[in-house]
């Protein structure tokens, strides 16, 4: 049985669950937030769990939780779970999980922001655009074929004014090869050329100090970051991805402006 089919089932078998929802909370026309009930029941029942967010979602009887950087489905008796999408279609075709998704980044952007204001820039591998406009920080790894794409695409970056700050992110985790190659660059007297062969021509040193990333891969995991390169704008919005120069010029350009125009309101506001 292929995930739709599951997910019609379980949709299915919801449905009278759902509709007593419905009924009990007609007196008021409004449904009670039973956020804090569900996560207790949540870690009862699957104390691994990592319940980063929980919320009622579009659907009656259904939450939206954002657990371990995965959005998921779960009723509010918690006796369902449910992966994959959920899509609106009563006025047109609305992805409602990215709806969600993009509330809950908008929530943890200041989050990001100000830790990454933390960071020593010491730490970092710095690409320095030459007429610096915008900077980006991006959590790599050299053993991932889009991140090396990434790398490839900094003169282009450059031209456009766009600085390159590197973290690290061994995706196999700390003691991994990946790790040991990643420490190796950052270890090493020249960076930006040791970052330029690991990337570029799969060359690496053998440098070892004491270097900064288990506290990089603490920011991975209070980010929600699951994937590389990830790279987080001036605002802390998080972009999972590689993305070209002209595109990401129009995020930077739209990441700017729509911070100014919070300051704006903020100051009206007072």
């Amino acid at each position: 049985m292929n995930l739709l089919k599951v997910s019609l089932a379980v949709l299915l078998g919801l449905a009278s669950v759902i509709y007593a929802d419905d009924k009990a909370d007609a007196s008021t026309g409004e449904r009670a937030d039973k956020s804090d009930e569900l996560k207790t029941i949540l870690l009862q029942r699957l104390p691994s769990m990592n319940v980063e967010y929980i919320a009622p979602s579009p659907v009656p009887g259904m939450y939206e939780v954002m657990a371990s950087g995965q959005l998921i489905y779960v009723t509010e008796d918690g006796n369902y779970l449910m992966n994959g999408r959920l899509f609106g279609i009563s006025n047109g075709i609305e992805n409602l999980s990215q709806a969600a998704l993009d509330k809950i980044d908008a929530m943890k952007a200041p989050i990001r922001k100000a830790r990454l204001a933390e960071v020593d820039e010491g730490d970092m591998i710095i690409f320095k655009a030459p007429q610096e406009k915008y900077q980006i920080s991006v959590f790599t790894d050299v053993d991932c074929g889009y991140c090396r794409q990434l790398h490839r695409e900094i003169p282009k970056y450059h031209d456009l004014g766009i600085t390159v700050k590197y973290l690290g992110y061994p995706r196999a985790g700390i003691g991994s090869p990946s790790h040991a190659k990643l420490r190796s660059v950052w270890c090493a007297k020249d960076q930006l050329g040791a970052m330029d062969n690991a990337k570029l021509k799969r060359e690496f040193g053998s440098d070892t100090c004491d270097d900064p990333l288990v506290e990089h891969m603490k920011m991975v995991r209070s980010f929600g970051i699951t994937g590389t390169p990830a790279i987080i704008l001036d605002s802390g919005k998080l972009l999972p991805g590689f993305v070209e120069a002209p595109n990401l010029l129009k995020m930077l350009e739209k990441d700017a402006a729509d911070q100014e125009q919070m300051k704006k309101e903020s100051v009206s506001g007072l």
